[in-house]
Order: structure tokens, then C-alpha cells, then sequence
């Protein structure tokens, strides 16, 4: 399988040589590769053993996973990202008289333990029972407002 991911991986397209292909990419001057191609919902990875016949060679389970690779690959970036992201902010300190009442979009049962609980961090109201990850992002959003707004006046 790595042998796989490596070779779909390594492979890389203009633009110009995917629409010569009549394979539908946007026409950025960005090459991409094959993986890539593989996720794009009008392409797959039949489309590319015409034009690629070393991908017929791969093993049916480690094409299968590769093709798997693909499709997620975007998701997990993505869910990396807001990891990433969770973890920057997770110390983020919360103000000892944050008036959780003006966080908007916040549920009663969420404003209401995050009240009784009046947590230090951004990382401690993640990790307080029933508060969700957008509760989070409404208390994230007005904390960079309110500071925003703070540092305008």
C-alpha cells in the first residue's frame, strides 16, 4: 500500500495535460497528482489507468486503500487543521468576568454550566460535559471580537 500511495503520490499533471487527457481540473497552472485526481468526483481512478496503465499493476487491496487515501485526504487535512488550531487555542485564557450571557449562540444548558464551572481556559470549557465544539467556536468568535473591538477603541 505505501508502495502504492507513493507511486499515485509521485505522479504529477498540468493542467494542460488533463484537459488533453479530457480530464475536468481547473485550469490554475497548479499540477497535480494523481491522488488528487483520484478524489475529484468526475475523475476517479478508473479514469486514469487509460491514460496511466502502471496503475492497472497495483494489487486490488492497495488500490482500494489508495483510493480511499484520496477521497479523506481532504477531511482529514482539514479535521489536522482544527486540531491544530484546537491546540493554539486551548490555553487561550477566559476572562475571570466573561459575561457568558452576550456570547451569542450559545444554548441555555451550555451558558449555564460554563457559568457554574467559570473555567480559566478555552481548553477547560472544551472539556466540561456537555459543552460541544460549537460552543466552543461562539465563545472563540466572541472572545476575538470582544478583543478586536478592544484593541480598535
Amino acid at each position: 500500500v505505501v508502495a502504492a500511495r507513493s507511486l499515485v503520490g509521485g505522479i504529477l499533471v498540468s493542467p494542460s495535460e488533463a484537459a488533453r487527457m479530457g480530464l475536468p481540473v481547473n485550469q490554475d497552472g497548479r499540477r497535480r497528482s494523481l491522488l488528487e485526481l483520484i478524489a475529484h468526483p468526475q475523475i476517479g481512478f478508473a479514469a486514469l489507468t487509460a491514460h496511466f496503465p502502471q496503475l492497472n499493476d497495483l494489487a486490488p487491496d492497495a488500490r482500494e486503500q489508495v483510493e480511499v487515501d484520496a477521497i479523506y485526504a481532504g477531511y482529514l487535512d482539514r479535521q489536522e487543521a482544527d486540531i491544530v488550531a484546537f491546540r493554539r487555542d486551548e490555553g487561550l485564557r477566559l476572562p475571570v468576568d466573561l459575561d457568558y450571557a452576550a456570547v451569542g449562540g450559545l444554548s441555555n444548558e451550555v451558558r449555564g454550566k460554563l457559568e457554574a464551572v467559570r473555567p480559566a481556559t478555552i481548553g477547560q470549557a472544551a472539556r466540561i460535559e456537555g459543552v460541544t465544539a460549537a460552543a466552543i467556536t461562539m465563545l472563540l468568535g466572541h472572545l476575538k471580537r470582544t478583543k478586536a473591538l478592544k484593541a480598535s477603541a
